[in-house]
């Protein structure tokens, strides 16, 4: 394992803010279309701690010139992996959920527990401080998410399709993968 360059932490800072607002967007929109009640909290929370999270990554980047908001603006690499994460899960709400917290929030926890790996106290204190605090926040969220999950896949119909798309999804690993920073 090597430690991250400064620029590397920050190309991986600027990604979590952009895929914490893109997470913010999806799963938020998300919510508004699950039924269950449990379920349609849990995506809200998670989408309102994703906003949360994309603002404080967007205070930790350098304010020289350019400045942040060059950073910002998605990838490719980042639209497109979102764009095919909405159209694989369709209109299915079981396979919302099991994106949401079997592939997307995993993988963002993922990639930044590696990225905490890659630091060290004396020249990432800060840095390290808001890594430990978002995986403790993802932890909570993918706790809270589970026991909706399996209230929204009741059905043989919901389990298949979100069967599907994480069978698609993982086909797709790498390049979702890449969205995280990793």
């Amino acid at each position: 394992m090597s430690f991250l360059t400064a620029g590397e932490s920050v190309d991986r800072m600027a990604a979590y803010c952009r895929v914490e607002q893109l997470l913010f967007g999806l799963l938020g929109g998300w919510a508004a279309e699950v039924e269950v009640p449990a379920a349609k909290l849990a995506l809200l929370g998670a989408a309102d701690h994703s906003g949360w999270r994309a603002k404080r990554w967007f205070e930790m980047l350098p304010t020289a010139p350019p400045g942040p908001d060059a950073l910002l603006t998605p990838t490719t690499v980042e639209r497109e992996a979102f764009g095919l994460v909405a159209d694989l899960v369709g209109e299915s709400q079981g396979a919302r959920m099991v994106v949401a917290y079997e592939e997307l929030l995993p993988g963002l926890r993922s990639a930044m527990a590696d990225h905490l790996e890659r630091t060290t106290a004396v020249a990432d204190g800060p840095i390290r401080r808001i890594l430990k605090i978002s995986l403790t926040d993802i932890e909570n969220d993918l706790a809270e998410g589970i026991g909706p999950m399996d209230l929204v896949l009741t059905t043989a119909a919901e389990r298949s399709a979100a069967d599907r798309v994480g069978a698609e999804l993982a086909v797709a690993n790498a390049r979702i993968g890449h969205i995280f920073g990793a």
